[in-house]
């Protein structure tokens, strides 16, 4: 069996050029929406593909493609194939560029990757730009110990899965440039094998009525009251849902059920202009994550049905609902050769022994979605940078432990380079 004894010495003698690539990724801002500099991401680390032998290019989703997703973007989405084609299986390997809004309560420059008591900090560092800067970390190690990947290398670095809808890794798929197995670098560092996840689905209800002066309120109808029976619907709604499982078990975390249940949110509510106006509109925006023993086109019936029923109580005028998939349910494997593989490499690097494993459903969404629906496969691995409890991803002061970034180059590279059974 291969000896990664001195690979991993290099790797934890690389922690400098590790934190160098981090803080090239991270510094670019690829908050999403608006979604831009996706093309300055790709600037930074093609030539590094390309200096380790890798065929390059550049896929941009057409404009009317990305026009379905219901959000403010600019930019070009400028998504990037890197191929290492040798005759051998085929292995892709896919992280996504964009990264979750700023919130309040940073003490950390977002996009400084600043260094603090062995942790690295910075908006994507966990999920999931920094693992970017593993890879590109692993690919220079190998060539530098002489490893040869077992497999044909296909790396998807792709735009737009924060938002779903369309996201890079969907179109690539639909296009031909996935491929299965799939080495997805969103995870953690946790002994945790993924299963599946829920599907997203965005549901935006306008209740309509009648403006008019406050102080003569009779003369119109007031939207957000007369949407009050059609929200006290949608949570009889939410109760009945919440009381469905999967199939699939959920990994213990205080107050979470033993499996995936599916999760409705009530989440946003706009109306009115001013106290002395009565409101014409109230919108409303759910998120329903559906499980995958759900069907999309129930959960979309149930909910207009619900509204219909709040809308029979109601006085308001007229009642619009649009629907937006954002992600679809799926399932993943836990025992296919990949996932076996990874299991491997997390016992060689952690420590791990076969008991400390977790296998669990997500109540998350994600494109691996797209990748089982349009390839029609399970063969799905799942590993990343960080911690679920400690990392704050989409939190402030998001980070990872600089020994577990490098414990996922270590990884990686014995992912690559380990022979195959």
């Amino acid at each position: 069996m291969t000896d990664f004894t001195t690979a991993f010495a290099a790797v934890d003698a690389s922690e400098s050029e590790l934190l160098d690539r981090l803080r090239a990724v991270i510094g670019i801002d690829t908050t999403v929406p608006p979604g831009e500099n996706y093309d300055k991401v790709v600037d930074a680390v093609e030539p590094e593909f390309k200096k380790h032998g890798f065929t390059t290019t550049r896929v941009v989703i057409p404009p009317e493609k990305v026009a379905q997703i219901p959000l403010p973007l600019k930019g070009d989405r400028v998504n990037l194939v890197a191929r290492l084609n040798n005759g051998k299986p085929p292995l892709s390997v896919y992280a996504h560029m964009d990264v979750v809004p700023i919130e309040e309560g940073w003490d950390f420059d977002p996009f400084g990757c600043e260094v603090e008591d062995g942790r690295v900090y910075g908006r994507g560092v966990a999920d999931m730009k920094g693992t970017i800067a593993s890879l590109l970390t692993a690919l220079d190690i190998m060539q530098r110990e002489g490893l040869e990947p077992v497999w044909d290398l296909n790396v998807l670095l792709c735009t737009d899965e924060e938002i779903g809808v369309y996201p890079g890794l969907y179109h690539l798929a639909l296009e031909g440039y996935a491929t299965a197995p799939m080495l997805c670098m969103e995870g953690s560092q946790d002994p945790v094998l993924r299963l599946g996840s829920n599907g997203s689905l965005d549901v935006t209800i306008t209740v309509k009525g009648k403006s008019c002066h406050s102080g003569a309120n009779y003369l119109g109808v007031n939207a957000l009251e007369e949407a009050v029976p059609v929200m006290v619907e949608l949570l009889a709604l939410k109760a009945k849902v919440e009381e469905r499982r999967s199939k699939l078990p959920l990994a213990p975390a205080p107050g979470a059920p033993s499996h995936l249940r599916p999760m409705f949110n009530l989440d946003i509510i706009n109306a009115g202009v001013k106290s002395n106006i009565v409101p014409a509109s109230c919108k409303l925006v759910i998120n329903r994550r559906f499980i995958p023993e759900e069907n999309v086109e129930d959960v979309k019936a149930e909910i207009q049905e619900a509204v219909d029923r709040g809308m029979e109580k109601s006085k308001a005028l007229d009642v619009e609902v649009e629907f937006s998939q954002n992600y679809p349910s799926y399932y993943q494997s836990a025992t296919h050769p990949g996932a076996m593989r990874l299991r491997e490499a997390l016992k060689l690097v952690q420590g791990y022994s076969d008991d400390d494993f977790v296998e669990t459903g997500s109540g998350g969404s994600t494109d691996m979605a797209f990748i089982a629906q349009v390839l029609k496969t399970d063969e799905i691995a799942t590993v990343g940078l960080g911690r679920q409890r400690e990392s704050k991803a989409h939190g402030s002061n998001e980070s990872v432990r600089i020994e577990d970034a490098k414990a996922h180059v270590k990884e990686l590279i014995y992912y690559f380079c380990a022979p195959l059974s």
